[in-house]
C-alpha cells in the first residue's frame, strides 16, 4: 500500500506542473494545489493567477465537503435563479452551496455566477461550511469574518486584503487551510471528509486513490478515455501511453494520469489458499500471488475445473497483484536469468524418486522454482531461459549473447539500440547472485562486451532485456575491517621465526617498522635470516609478506585523514603480495622447502575477518589470507555465502558532502544508495548516520570501490573522526 501511495502521490506532483504556478509559491500551495485537483475542484490547465468568479467557488466548496459525491444527482431541475439556469455548469454546485447556506443569491433573484470573490465573502462562505454561526464572531461583517478566518488559520500564507478579488491560488490554499482548521465543535475539518489530520498536516492519500479506477486489461486496440498527462510504466516515468494485448492499466481522469503494468508470472500452480475452492492467493514458480478480485479467483476455483496443476499465466498489476489469469496457448511466456540454486531430494508420491528443482533469478526481479529432470545439471551462475507453455515448463541453457557501447546519460539507450521504457536489467555475477537494476543507476556507464551477458529485443528493436556481469559492484557486500591485531601478532611470530630472532619477530609486528630485525640485512642478501630456498631470499619473502600485514589501523586511518597516505601508495600496499594469494597455496607449500613453505601455509592457511557490515558486526571465515588492513574492505561471495574475494576498498579525505556525492580534492564521486556511515573512537566503529557526522567538527574519510566494475568507484563506506 505504501508503494502504491507513493506512486499515486508523484503521478499527482507531475499533474500540478501542467498548471500555471507562480515563481513564489511555497510548497505547501503544492500540495494544496494537489489535493485541489484530485477532489475536482481545479480543472487541469487553469490559469491560477485568474480571477475566481462565484460560480467556480460553489463548486470549489462543494469538492472540499461530503456533497461532493452527490453532485451528480442533482440533475438539471429548473432554474435556480433567473441568470443560472439547470443546464450552466454551475447549476448542481450552486443548489448544494445555497442549500447548506453556505452561500446566497441577491434580492433580485440573480445569482451574478459570473461575478468575482472578495477575500471577505470566501472567508464567509468558508467559515458557514465549517458550521460557524454569526453568534460565533465577535463584531460585524466583514470584519468580525476576516478575524475569525485569522484566528483559526484560514488565513495561513494569504496575502490578499480586505476587498480584493481572490484568484484560483488563493482559493485553493484557503480550502485547504480549511482541512487543517477547526470545526465550530472543536475537531478538524479534514476529518469529516475522511483525511487524517495530525499536528497541522493533511494526510490526503486515502481519499486522493479514490479518483483512480482499475485495474483493467487491455485488449487489441484499446484506448484510453482521454489523453493523458502522465503516463507510468512499471512505476516508471514513461513517454508512451500504447496499450498493448494483455497489459494492466490504471488511470485517474481527472489527474490525467494512467499507470500501465507489463509484468507477468508463469508457471504450474502449485498451492492456492486458503482453500481450493475460494481461494485469495496462489504461488506459481515457487512465488506467491495475491488474487485482486472475486473474477480472478473464480477462474482458479476449484468450482470451475481450475487450481493445482494448471498452467498459467498470470497478469499482474500494483503491488504485483493479479489482475487476470491466462491459460492455455495464449499463456506461452519466457523468461530469461540466472540460475541461483540447484537441489535434488527424495519425493515419494508413487513409489521413491529424486525430484530436481532449480531456483533462477529472472530479469523482472522475481526468482522462479521450476522442477528440471534430475539428470540434468544446471550450475549455479549459468544463463537460461524458461519456457512457458500448456505442457509445462521448460529449462534450456542460453549462450552468451553480448552488445557493447555507452548507455546514454538519460539512460534510454545503449550504444545505437534504443531502451523500452520497460526494459528489465539484471546485474549478476557468475557465483549466481543477481539484482534488478534501475536504467539511471548505470546512466552514461561505458559497457564493453564482457560487461553485457545476454540481452534480448523487442518487436520494435529495442533492448528489452539486458543481463550484465558484475556491472555496478553492488552485489558485493561491504562494511569496515573491525580489527587486525591478530594478524600482525601472527606476523611478528612468523617473521622472527624466518628471521631467526625467535617468537618476538623482527621488531612489533603491528606496526609500519620496514626493518626485519638484526639478522635480516638487505633485501636480496643470500647470508641473511635462515638463507634461501630456490633463489628466493628470506629477507625477500618477509618484505612481500610484511607488505600484507603490518599496517594498523590507526595508522591508517590517520594517514588517510591527514594525508599522508595517499591512494597511489595504497593501492601499492593493497596489491603488492597478489602474486602470493592463489587458491593452490597450501597445496604448493606441500611440496615448498623452508621458509616458503611456513610462509605458504599461513597465508593459505585462512582467517577470520571480524567486521561491520550495515551497522552489525559479522564475520567471514576464509580458506585464504587477503590483503586487506583496515577501513572499508568488500566482499563478494557465493549464493551460499561463503566468501570468493575479499578486497579492500580505497580510500579518500572527504572535502565536501552533497545530497548523493561527496568531494575529495576537487574530484566528485558519487555514494552508494546502501553507503554505510561510522563513527571511529579508540578502535572501535559506531553505526550512526551522515546527517549527524557531516559537519566542520569531524574529519571524514571515504572509501570506494575501485576494482574495476563500470558503474563503480561509489562511495560505499565513510568513516568520522571527531575533531577533538
Amino acid at each position: 500500500m505504501k508503494k502504491r501511495i507513493l506512486a499515486f502521490l508523484l503521478a499527482v506532483s507531475i499533474a500540478v506542473s501542467v498548471l500555471v504556478l507562480p515563481v513564489s509559491a511555497a510548497s505547501i500551495n503544492n500540495t494544496a494545489l494537489q489535493t485541489a485537483i484530485t477532489l475536482g475542484a481545479v480543472p487541469t490547465g487553469q490559469e491560477l493567477s485568474a480571477n475566481i468568479t462565484r460560480g467556480a467557488f460553489a463548486k470549489m466548496l462543494v469538492s472540499f465537503s461530503t456533497y461532493r459525491e452527490s453532485v451528480g444527482a442533482q440533475g438539471t431541475v429548473g432554474t435556480l435563479y433567473r441568470d443560472v439556469p439547470g443546464t450552466s455548469q454551475w447549476a448542481p454546485y450552486i443548489r448544494i452551496a445555497v442549500q447548506q447556506g453556505w452561500m446566497n443569491g441577491y434580492t433580485d433573484g440573480s445569482f451574478r455566477p459570473d461575478n468575482t470573490v472578495t477575500l471577505e465573502e470566501a472567508c464567509a462562505a468558508v467559515l458557514k461550511m465549517l458550521s460557524y454561526k454569526t453568534t460565533d464572531l465577535t463584531g460585524s461583517f466583514p470584519q468580525a469574518q476576516l478575524n475569525k478566518a485569522q484566528q483559526i488559520g484560514l488565513r495561513d500564507q494569504l496575502t490578499c486584503t480586505q476587498g480584493q478579488a481572490m484568484t484560483y491560488e488563493q482559493c485553493t490554499l484557503l480550502l485547504y487551510n480549511a482541512l487543517r482548521a477547526n470545526t465550530a465543535s472543536g475537531s478538524a475539518y479534514g476529518s469529516s471528509l475522511g483525511f487524517t489530520v495530525s499536528n497541522g498536516q493533511v494526510d490526503t492519500s486515502s481519499v486522493l486513490l479514490k479518483s483512480r479506477k482499475g485495474p483493467f486489461v487491455a485488449e487489441e486496440g484499446t484506448q484510453l478515455p482521454f489523453t493523458p498527462v502522465s503516463v507510468y510504466r512499471n512505476d516508471k516515468v514513461s513517454a508512451s501511453a500504447e496499450l498493448n494485448k494483455y497489459d494492466v492499466y490504471y488511470y485517474s481522469e481527472s489527474l490525467q494520469t494512467v499507470w500501465i503494468y507489463t509484468r507477468r508470472a508463469a508457471g504450474r500452480i502449485t498451492a492456492v489458499s486458503p482453500s481450493a475452492s475460494a481461494p485469495t492467493a496462489l504461488t506459481v514458480a515457487g512465488s506467491t500471488y495475491s488474487l485482486g478480485s472475486s473474477a480472478v479467483a473464480s477462474k482458479i476455483s476449484s468450482l470451475n475445473g481450475g487450481g493445482v496443476g494448471e498452467v498459467v499465466t498470470l497478469l499482474l498489476g500494483m503491488d504485483n497483484e493479479v489482475a487476470d489469469v491466462i491459460t492455455g496457448e495464449e499463456a506461452d511466456s519466457v523468461f530469461y536469468g540466472v540460475v541461483q540454486t540447484a537441489t535434488r531430494s527424495l519425493v515419494e508420491d508413487n513409489g521413491a524418486d529424486v525430484l530436481q528443482k532449480i531456483s533462477v533469478m529472472c530479469t523482472d526481479g522475481i526468482i522462479r522454482t521450476v522442477n528440471i529432470d534430475k539428470s540434468l545439471n544446471y550450475p549455479t551462475g549459468w544463463l537460461v531461459e524458461i519456457s512457458v507453455t500448456p505442457e509445462g515448463e521448460q529449462v534450456t541453457a542460453i549462450e552468451s549473447k553480448s552488445v557493447s557501447g555507452t548507455i546514454n546519460d538519460t539512460a534510454t539507450a545503449l550504444g545505437d539500440y534504443a531502451l523500452a521504457d520497460d526494459v528489465q536489467i539484471l546485474d549478476t555475477t557468475s557465483e549466481g547472485l543477481a539484482g534488478t537494476v534501475r536504467p539511471s543507476r548505470i546512466a552514461g556507464t561505458k559497457l564493453n562486451a564482457l560487461a553485457v551477458r545476454y540481452y534480448t529485443l523487442n518487436e520494435q528493436g529495442q533492448i528489452d532485456r539486458l543481463v550484465l556481469n558484475d556491472v555496478t559492484g553492488d552485489l558485493w557486500k561491504y562494511g569496515v575491517l573491525d580489527d587486525v591485531k591478530n594478524l600482525a601478532v601472527n606476523a611478528g611470530s612468523i617473521l622472527g621465526t624466518l628471521t631467526g630472532s625467535g617468537s618476538s619477530g623482527s621488531g612489533n609486528g603491528s606496526s609500519g617498522n620496514s626493518s626485519s630485525g638484526s639478522g635480516s640485512g638487505s633485501k636480496g642478501d643470500s647470508s641473511s635470516g635462515s638463507g634461501s630456498t630456490g633463489g628466493t631470499t628470506t629477507t625477500t619473502v618477509v618484505d612481500d609478506l610484511r607488505s600484507v600485514l603490518v599496517p594498523t589501523t590507526s595508522e591508517i586511518l590517520w594517514g588517510v585523514i591527514d594525508g599522508s597516505l595517499l591512494s597511489t601508495v595504497w593501492n601499492r600496499i593493497t596489491s603488492s603480495s597478489g602474486s602470493l594469494l592463489s587458491i593452490g597455496l597450501k597445496q604448493l607449500a606441500k611440496i615448498t622447502g623452508q621458509p616458503m613453505s611456513t610462509i605458504l601455509n599461513f597465508v593459505g592457511g585462512g582467517a577470520t575477518y571480524i567486521c561491520y557490515v550495515n551497522g552489525s558486526q559479522a564475520s567471514f571465515s576464509t580458506s585464504i589470507k587477503y590483503p586487506v588492513l583496515a577501513g572499508g574492505l568488500a566482499v563478494r561471495q557465493n549464493v551460499n555465502g561463503t566468501v570468493k574475494a575479499m578486497i579492500q576498498l580505497m580510500p579518500m579525505k572527504i572535502d565536501k558532502v552533497g545530497a548523493a556525492s561527496v568531494m575529495s580534492n576537487g574530484t566528485r564521486y558519487e555514494t552508494a544508495d546502501d553507503m554505510q556511515v561510522y563513527l571511529w573512537y579508540k578502535g572501535q566503529y559506531y553505526a550512526t548516520k551522515l546527517s549527524e557526522v557531516n559537519s566542520e567538527g569531524y574529519y571524514l574519510t571515504g572509501w570506494y570501490d575501485n576494482f574495476g566494475c563500470a558503474a563503480g568507484k561509489r562511495v560505499r563506506v565513510i568513516v568520522a573522526v571527531k575533531k577533538d
